[in-house]
């Protein structure tokens, strides 16, 4: 307790430092439960159920068990459901000293411990996710947490919004190994509205003023070329950029309408029917489509990404929409990051046949068009793909189908999908 007493002496009389290294400290501690969370979503994923090990008992077993961790979200934490990104930012735009008290369970350590038993419980059921999103929720948790503890321990006072932003900000970077994504994404969804009014017109210059740079000077790098740029025409570029627009607007619309829906049968016998026959849907579609259908389809990205085109990947895009569908309307924690990922790569790929080019640029620019498409965040997207793949000859490509994906989203009048979801939190800031 002296140890303490002086601890807290010092930290009043040089609080600038003893606050950065609090928030360094909780840095730290939120980047190493990332990487638990992690670990434990792969060793989940490599020993998830199937029809091989157990088979005709998963159509039993895969239905109780989303049922299970959809009961375990609502009977203790109702607050850990859905990807998570929706809680973070909702908490980051409103949790100020006034109001945090009313939404800390939004970031409460129960929530956080939910959240990832609840996810790995419905990964190891077979749900499509990702753990992207949840990553997310889990870090702004631990990072608010740590805060609270030091704030406790030494009397110092911390803005729970900022805290929120910047741990949901590191747990995206951390969720891909993309630290600028975790910039961008601070910027593009957890801070304010001012960046989403001019971001349009922002990136519109950049992206013309660097085709107008290239068409002078041809595939100029400042310090050379390392290699020769992927065959991608514009047309193909522009193709992906509409189509997968407007399939992200449909996939973010459908994901708002089916998860109100579910949530509509809460007080009523459909509450309990709905996980067990949202699971049976998936299972018909893993039984037709193959495993890729469960998990969040990285390994269908990848293939892909470092192969040809495979006729498989023409009806991928569809069927892996469905199966991501079903898992989320059921109230399952689980992200939609992975997921769109590959749906974006079976897409980029498939459109590649009509358009031209190579069926691998174009699945990376599928990538980032279906995810801009959905969330309605290109900047976040371009970035994660090119923080991913480093590949510097595609980043032009990569931002042009980013952006026209989103400005083809916004035409279609799609809403923006976390924000959506965010507002069904708003009931907690009622007194």
């Amino acid at each position: 307790m002296r140890f303490l007493r002086e601890l807290s002496r010092q930290a009043l009389r040089h609080r600038y430092g003893a606050a950065l290294a609090c928030s360094l400290t909780a840095a730290a501690v939120t980047g190493a439960v990332c990487v638990v969370f992690m670990r434990a979503f792969e060793w989940v994923l490599a020993r998830r159920l199937s029809f091989e090990s157990l088979g005709g008992l998963r159509w039993a077993a895969t239905p109780a068990l989303f049922l299970i961790s959809v009961e375990l979200i609502q009977r203790v934490a109702p607050l850990a459901d859905g990807a998570g990104i929706p809680q973070a930012i909702f908490a980051a735009r409103h949790m100020d000293p006034a109001s945090e008290k009313r939404l800390f369970p939004l970031v409460s350590l129960r929530t956080m411990l939910v959240k990832a038993a609840a996810l790995l419980l419905g990964l190891w059921a077979g749900a499509s996710t990702g753990r992207e999103g949840p990553t997310v929720h889990v870090a702004a948790c631990a990072f608010v947490g740590v805060m609270v503890l030091f704030r406790r321990a030494l009397g110092l006072s911390f803005d729970p919004r900022s805290a929120v932003v910047a741990g949901g900000a590191a747990g995206l970077a951390a969720a891909f190994n993309t630290p600028l994504a975790g910039v961008t994404f601070a910027i593009e969804e957890l801070s304010g509205s001012y960046f989403a009014s001019i971001k349009d017109s922002v990136l519109m210059a950049i992206i013309v003023a660097a085709i107008a740079a290239k068409a002078m000077t041809g595939e100029y790098g400042y310090f050379g070329r390392l290699q020769d740029a992927p065959d991608v025409p514009v047309r193909a570029v522009v193709l992906i950029g509409l189509l997968g627009g407007a399939l992200g607007a449909f996939f973010s619309t459908a994901i708002v309408w089916g998860r109100r829906r579910v949530s509509s049968l809460n007080g009523s016998w459909g509450r309990w029917a709905a996980p067990p026959l949202l699971a049976v849907g998936l299972l018909l579609l893993a039984r037709r489509g193959g495993g890729w259908m469960e998990g969040p389809g990285n390994g269908a990205a990848q293939a892909l990404l470092t192969g040809a085109w495979a006729p498989w990947a023409l009806a991928f895009p569809l069927t892996k929409m469905a199966a991501t569908l079903f898992t989320y309307w059921s109230g399952i924690a689980g992200g939609i990051f992975a997921p769109c990922l590959a749906i974006g790569a079976a897409l980029g790929s498939d459109l590649s046949l009509l358009a031209g080019g190579s069926a691998n640029a174009c699945a990376l620019v599928g990538m980032a068009a279906f995810l801009a498409g959905t969330i309605q965040a290109p900047m976040t997207a371009f970035v994660i793909i090119f923080e991913m793949t480093g590949q510097h000859q595609m980043l032009l490509p990569v931002m042009l189908g980013s952006l026209l994906a989103f400005m083809t989203a916004r035409v279609l009048r799609a809403k923006h999908l976390y924000d959506s979801l965010a507002s069904s939190y708003s009931w907690l800031l009622v007194s």
